[in-house]
């Protein structure tokens, strides 16, 4: 079985919290399942940017990344992906840190300027979000060889395009982009929440399971906001694409990740 897990940065903000998520990760690697981590690390960059007087601006849970920007994002994400990697090395596993440009893994240009629905007037404004990658392909090799030998790769969302111009993507476009490429059994999307939710403020109104109709629904209808809409979005295009189960989960709830695929936990969604 192959499984693309992705983490988002508030799984991985503290010591104790990303020691209980790598341990979860070691449980499903013991079960002989052919792992990847991909990892965020939003959160992170935007209290670094507020601490060093960095302005953060998002749309609909996409960020803007300026030059500034870019060098922070250079700085976070290398060290929340040196830190994870030595954590799971500390449990006896053989995790590979790496960026998605590493080895020639994944090729990217520049996202241009696109139309974004602003506020809730849904007036549409076209945004240029500045040194944000796109993905055109992937080279599933990379991995294909790194699991060959053992490895557990884990990748950090910072891609590069034909003139090594570093950028930042997000991760779970990036997740998304790898699961196909490696015909994932399931990607995973690992967060602070159980699942998702009708009404963020209510844990009562978590959605068990969701396909891709009703995803679309929800999201014509405003349902999901924030983060959540740019994580639909892709699992959309994910499940329509190939992968065969998209799912979200608690990565701070004890045994949520190693018993993932046991009957209901988190939200799944499906075809």
């Amino acid at each position: 079985m192959r499984i693309i897990v992705k983490l988002s940065g508030k799984t991985l903000s503290e010591k104790k919290s990303r020691e209980l998520v790598c341990r979860e990760i070691v449980q499903l690697a013991r079960q002989g399942i052919q792992m990847l981590v991909v990892h965020g690390g939003g959160q992170q960059l935007s209290q670094h940017c507020k601490e060093a007087g960095i302005p953060v601006a998002q749309y609909q849970g996409r960020r803007i990344t300026d030059e500034v920007t870019m060098k922070a994002a250079k700085m976070v994400f290398s060290a929340i992906n040196r830190d994870l990697t030595a954590n799971l090395c500390s449990h006896s596993l053989k995790a590979l840190g790496m960026s998605a440009f590493d080895g020639g893994l994944t090729r990217c240009h520049r996202r241009p300027p696109i139309p974004v629905e602003i506020g809730t007037a849904h007036e549409i404004e076209t945004v240029d979000f500045g040194l944000v990658g796109e993905i055109e392909g992937v080279n599933s090799e990379v991995i294909e060889l790194l699991w060959g030998y053992g490895y557990i790769p884990v990748i950090s969302c910072l891609c590069a395009d034909s003139e090594g111009r570093i950028m930042n993507i997000n991760a779970d476009t990036l997740a998304a982009e790898l699961a196909l490429s490696l015909r994932a059994d399931r990607l995973i999307s690992v967060s602070d929440v159980d699942g998702i939710y009708t009404d963020p403020q209510d844990p009562s109104t978590q959605i068990p399971s969701l396909d891709i109709r009703t995803a679309r629904d929800y999201l014509s209808t405003g349902v999901f906001v924030d983060g959540m809409v740019p994580k639909v979005e892709t699992a959309i295009r994910a499940l329509e694409q190939g992968v065969h189960t998209f799912q979200v989960l608690n990565g701070l709830q004890r045994g949520a990740l190693s018993k993932c695929t046991q009957h209901g936990i988190g939200t799944l969604l499906v075809p």
